[in-house]
Order: structure tokens, then sequence, then C-alpha cells
């Protein structure tokens, strides 16, 4: 009587036959055959059993009943010629192609659509797998085919396809009605527009929007002011030094110009940076963050806006071939903003926290970002800071002040 011990190795999802031992009587092997032989026929997917080259040695109840054969029917025949497989040439070649990998030893699954419903004469979709099994010496010597049919699920997954295009079809009418809707509403409105225009690029949008709401704007007057208190605000000034020397001998159009590219990318930069522009006078430009819509991370705001400031300068420097530099201060406490203005409508900040960002910036040096101590408490990584030490700043007194050096991760 030979031996046989069967030792699984514990990496799935290939198993390997070790140290073949049987010690049990014929009796006792008979019957475990036919517990395991229950045992497979139970089981509700298909699943047999191939020599390594693809040959039938066994297969399930539920496999040979799905297409109404037996045993007798395919043991001994190759697996792709089976009715299972009979759906396509195309369907028997890959299947032989996945049958030579999985006997190199290649564990392979993939979706089929098979024979396999109303005794062969209908297809399913299974979720199809082949399991090389080896034996002591790395061998592929059997193949373990399984299959489980996933057809209703497919079918549930293609009958959602069709809802989403159904639902993507009804979206596509709606958004062309919709646009052609608007395009009717654009044409009613454009000189509305053009109005609004000049007021949206004087004040920041919800000031706008709340000045536009007040009918009695139109009579020639704010029917109440327009104020509020923010107790988080970073402001930021920047000055060009000695742009007026610079400048000496340029044309008024050559002066403007230099200033508007200058600014026009700042400004770029603060609609990036989530700032709000307040206003330039001559050459020095103001900003603020936290306002009209407050933000936690305001002094952040300011802080990368500066330094992208200085290096936009330093982009335009490289283009014109000049060589200018800029002073900024920032600072960081309570403001309070509001128009002013009758006819001619201004977005301005007042309080003290203005005030000495504008220090910051006039007792300042060129080429570098100075801030507060009120800023820099509010600030971490990734932002990089020397201490410059206390200056006595001009109608404030001694301020204990930094310099913004740049980003660590810059």
């Amino acid at each position: 009587m030979s031996n046989i011990n069967l030792e699984p190795l514990s990496d799935a999802p290939e198993c390997c036959v070790r140290n073949v031992s049987l010690r049990a009587t014929d009796d006792l092997q008979t019957k475990r055959d036919k517990l395991a032989r229950v045992m497979v026929d139970e089981m509700y997917q298909f699943v047999g059993l191939l020599d390594a080259s693809g040959m039938i040695l066994e297969a399930n109840r539920a496999a040979l009943e799905a297409v109404g054969l037996r045993m007798d029917d395919v043991q001994g025949k190759p697996f792709w010629e089976t009715r299972w497989w009979l759906v396509s040439p195309q369907t028997q070649a890959l299947l032989r192609e996945l049958i030579r990998r999985a006997s190199e030893g290649e564990f392979v699954r993939c979706d089929f659509e098979i024979y396999g419903h109303a005794t062969g004469e209908e297809t399913i979709v299974v979720d199809f797998s082949l399991l090389p099994i080896k034996d002591q010496s790395g061998k592929v010597v059997f193949l373990l085919p399984e299959g489980r049919n996933i057809t209703e699920k497919k079918r549930a997954e293609a009958e959602i396809a069709r809802k989403n295009e159904e639902l993507q079809a009804s979206r596509e009418l709606i958004r062309r009605q919709h646009d052609e809707l608007q395009h009717l509403y654009d044409k009613i409105v454009a000189e509305q527009k053009v109005s609004e225009r000049l007021l949206l690029n004087l004040l920041p949008y919800p000031i706008a929007e709340r000045l536009k709401a007040r009918h009695a704007l139109l009579a020639d007057s704010i029917p109440e002011v327009i104020a509020d208190s923010f107790p988080e605000v970073t402001v930021l000034f920047a000055d060009i030094v000695a742009f007026t020397r610079f400048s000496a001998g340029m044309s008024p159009e050559r002066l403007v110009s230099v200033l508007d590219e200058i600014f026009s990318e700042f400004d770029t930069l603060a609609d990036i940076r989530g700032l709000e522009k307040i206003k330039t006078i001559g050459d020095a430009y103001m900003a603020a963050a936290g306002l009209p819509e407050p933000a936690a991370d305001h002094a952040a705001r300011a802080a990368h806006m500066a330094l992208d400031m200085t290096d936009a300068l330093a982009r335009f420097n490289h283009r014109r071939g000049y060589n200018l530099q800029m002073r900024i201060g920032i600072n960081s406490g309570a403001v309070v903003a509001g128009v002013i203005g009758k006819h001619k409508f201004i977005y301005d900040l007042w309080g003290d926290a203005v005030n000495t960002a504008s220090r910051m910036e006039s007792h300042g040096v060129a080429g570098r970002v100075q801030v507060t101590d009120a800023t820099r408490h509010r600030l971490g990584e990734p932002f990089v800071f020397e201490e410059r030490g206390t200056i006595e700043a001009k109608g404030i007194g001694k301020l204990h002040t930094w310099f913004l050096s740049g980003r660590s991760d810059a």
C-alpha cells in the first residue's frame, strides 16, 4: 500500500503537495473519498480538477447539471472543448491561455461568459479562477478551476449603468435648456452687468452685493453706513523703494505701464492667496486677509502673499532689466472696515492694526518682509523667521519685530 502524506503550504492561492503518506485502510479512504465528493457536489459554485495540461479529472454536480452532462461525458477531455466553453472560439482560446499560465504556477482569475444554465442552452457570467496545485518539488501537477455565477450581479451593474446613462442624458438636456435660458437672460441683463462691473472693481464682492441690495442707492445716497468690525485680520503694506527717483524722467505712459505690470501681478497673487486688495497709493500697495469674509488662516495668507510678491518683483526685474526692491510690512489684529463716499465709493480699513502694519513697512528694510509679534505668533510651519529685535515706530513706540525670510519647503 503506498503512503501519501498531504502537507499544504500556507501561502495561498497556491497549494503544494508534500511527502505523500496514506496510512488509512482502503475502506477508510473510500469513506473519505465519498465524504469529499458529497461536500464538493453540494457546493453551489462550479468546481473541478484538471491535470497540468488542462484535461478534466473531476467536476462537481453543480457544474455538470448546469450543462446537462455526466462525469463520463467530460472526464479525460480538454477543458476548453467541453460544453461550458463553446460560446465562441475566442472564449476557448482565452481559456487555453489561462491554463498555460496556471500550469506555469500563476493563479489566474477573470470574468467569463460560458454555457451554464438550462442544461447548457443559455449562457451565464462567472467569476472564474484557476489555482495551480504543486507537488513537493514545486512542479504544478493539478489545476483547480472554480466558477461563481455572477450573472445577476452583472445584470444589476448593467442596469445601473443604463440608468446612469439615462440620467446623464436627462442632465445634458436640462443643461442645454439651461444654457439657452441663460443666453436669453444674459442678453436681457447685459446693460445691468456693465454698470455693475465698475462697482465690483471698486469694492469687494460681498460689500458690492450689500450696496446693490439697497434700492435707495439709486436715489443718490446710501441709506445707512456700511461698516463692520473684524477682530482677526492681517494687514499688508508694500512700497517700492526709491520709486520716485527711479521713475524720474519717465514718460507718464511708461510710469503707469510699469506700475500696472507690477500691481496687476500682485492683484493676481491676492486672488490666489485669498487676500482683499484695499488700495494703491502711488507706488504703495495695501491688502488684507480675513475680510470681508473672515478666515482662520489670515496670517498665513498674508505671509504667503508677501513672499510671492517678492518673487514676482524679482521676475519683473529679470524681464525688464531693473533692480527694484520693496519693503513689506505685516501686522495682525482687529480693524474696522467700511464704505465711504457718496458718489465715488471706496472700501477702507481703520484701526491700530492698520497703523502698525504701515509702520512695519515704513520702518522696514529694502528687500525684506517685516512682521510684528502679533503676526509671528499666528504663524508656524512652513514659514522661516529671523528675529530683528526692537524698533522704535513713529507714533506707536517700541515694537519687537521679525523678518519673514522664506518657507522651509521652498
